[in-house]
């Protein structure tokens, strides 16, 4: 494994990465990235709902929110 790519690798380890917090609730989170791609792109939100998002937060949100916004856009 060559260095850059073992640096990656630990930078995208959860263990090495400090919780952010969710500008929706406030509770702290792990972001999911990893290597295999992100927790946040497996959500089906329309590109409405993520203009929305993107609108009104300028950092990430955590798991359960982006869930709850891709039930609203289920239910409108």
């Amino acid at each position: 494994m060559n260095s850059g790519f073992k640096t990656l690798a630990g930078f995208l380890s959860e263990r090495w990465r400090e919780p952010s917090k969710c500008e929706a609730c406030g509770n702290e989170f792990v972001c999911g990235a990893t290597l295999g791609g992100c927790w946040c792109t497996e959500l089906k939100l329309s590109d409405e709902a993520r203009a929305e998002l993107r609108s009104r937060y300028s950092s990430c949100l955590c798991r359960k929110c982006l869930e709850n916004a891709a039930a609203k856009q289920d239910h409108t």
